[in-house]
């Protein structure tokens, strides 16, 4: 996959959040890999300093990386920057990893595995976070709270989540052996094509609402120009918001 691609680009950010409201971006902290994803250089940028488009390339030769990559592109919408031409959702590309049925055990009890960033590391087998407690400030840096910690610390944080987003993205393209086969190398056709969907289409459709297709759904009836309560602005269809992304 990477011999298609210059360059590779592992972020994630940092940000605020309001229930109901876009995100506030807060910090980004991305790495640039080179076409056999060995680290090229780290950007760092603090809320204040994001400037009119992304500070790494972007064009058809630049596959851009992350874990539930519709957060980060509701980021670039929020600060008005276009999307990327490419881009590999981790989270998306271990969900086809990791969806395997497995054998009845009639002894074995089992529970619904997360699917956070720290599950598909541990997953893979890889460790991180030493000494951070990533649940608590994650929490406490979308309720604004960050300054209980200070910069240097929301940075660390958010370098190590993007350090640990670069060894998953290596470990999804070897795969690992184990139990049931354990996880195969992911089909990275498929996860390009689907992170155009679990990436940017959703994230339009967090970002603007569920688009509800009005011709077909009309309980007051075809003739009427009335909607439902809650429905606001232009009737678009759910179809048309994928034809735009593309």
């Amino acid at each position: 996959m990477t011999t298609n691609f210059r360059r590779v680009i592992v972020a994630d950010f940092e940000y605020e959040v309001s229930d109901g409201d876009l995100p506030a971006p807060l910090c980004l902290v991305a790495h640039e890999l080179d076409e056999n994803l060995e680290f090229v250089r780290a950007v760092r940028l603090w809320r204040g300093e994001f400037g009119l488009k992304p500070p790494f390339d972007i064009g058809d030769d630049t596959l851009f990386c992350a874990y539930t990559g519709w957060a980060e592109l509701m980021c670039f919408m929020v600060l008005g920057w276009e999307f990327p031409v490419h881009v590999f959702d981790l989270h998306t590309a271990f969900l086809a990893a990791s969806n395997v049925l497995l054998p009845y055990e009639p002894d074995e009890k089992r529970s619904k595995e997360r699917k956070r960033l720290v599950d598909a590391c541990r997953l893979y087998g890889l460790e991180g976070w030493q000494q951070i407690d990533k649940e608590s400030i994650a929490k406490d840096i979308g309720a604004g709270r960050w300054r209980d910690y200070g910069q240097p610390a929301v940075f660390q944080y958010c370098e190590e989540d993007v350090r640990m987003e670069v060894l998953l993205l290596r470990a999804e393209l070897r795969g690992r052996p184990g139990r049931y086969g354990g996880l195969a190398p992911v089909n990275t056709d498929l996860v390009l094509h689907w992170s155009n969907y679990s990436a940017k289409a959703v994230a339009q459709i967090q970002a603007r609402g569920m688009p509800i297709d009005m011709p077909l759904w009309n309980p007051r009836g075809a003739g009427r120009k009335s909607r439902p309560t809650g429905c606001h602005g232009p009737p678009r269809s759910f179809v048309s918001l994928i034809v735009q992304i593309f």
